[in-house]
């Protein structure tokens, strides 16, 4: 089954934080941009907030190419682009 993530761009706003003890906002392309806080949410503003802290400690189970419930190739390349992966991290979940 092929598994897409699909953030919600179009309805939220997304925040992430990284290993630099930083907040980003995330943009469409997957460009970064450093904010200072992150806004309350609200219906009119809805926000996601991602940390990459979280991802780590799941990385093992989500890498793992003998789970059956590991993410999908999509999936493990929306987390490299938004940080989360390493470049060689993502080469090694790709090989087979």
């Amino acid at each position: 089954m092929n598994k897409e993530m699909i953030l919600p761009f179009k309805t939220h706003t997304i925040y992430i934080t990284l290993d630099d003890n930083k907040i980003y906002k995330l943009n469409k392309d997957f460009s970064k941009e450093e904010v200072e806080n992150i806004p309350y949410p609200s219906r009119q503003n809805p926000t996601l907030l991602m940390h990459k802290f979280q991802f780590e400690m799941a990385k093992f189970y989500l890498l793992n190419k003998s789970n059956p419930f590991k993410i999908s190739v999509e999936i493990a390349q929306t987390y490299n682009k938004i940080g989360f992966l390493s470049d060689n991290e993502l080469a090694d979940f790709i090989e087979e």
